[in-house]
């Protein structure tokens, strides 16, 4: 389980783990403020593979975290199959909250919808 603190935002690919799960994740900052996208990297198409028919995988899910004053604010989405458990959204929290040393002992209420896919829209480059 990832604990706060823990992680090193200067590897070249982070990745969650939580028991026998493990996807890799992209961290985006702005300013204080922080975005995390959860994936499968195996997924994701190269540029050389972009061509006419590129099916892009949407990922497990993001959580957003804003600095606002003295607290912050987390939201996001993900998904019910993959983050199956509170004790797995709860080590997502705790991973995006150990990001930065801000965001140590703030009030951070959060709203996390668990998503569960029912269909989707894509362009794809043959139609």
């Amino acid at each position: 389980m990832i604990k706060k603190g823990e992680v090193n935002i200067n590897d070249k690919l982070l990745e969650f783990s939580y028991g026998q799960f493990t996807c890799d994740i992209d961290v985006f900052f702005y300013d204080d403020d922080v975005l995390i996208r959860f994936y499968d990297a195996s997924k994701e198409q190269s540029e050389e593979k972009i061509t006419d028919l590129v099916i892009v995988d949407p990922g497990f899910g993001f959580l957003c975290l804003k600095l606002k004053g003295e607290s912050a604010l987390l939201s996001g989405y993900l998904v019910k199959d993959v983050f199956v458990s509170e004790e797995m959204v709860s080590a997502a929290i705790d991973f995006i909250e150990g990001l930065s040393p801000k965001y140590k002992n703030i009030y951070i209420p959060y709203h996390i919808a668990l998503v569960k896919q029912v269909g989707y829209v894509e362009y794809n480059g043959e139609y």
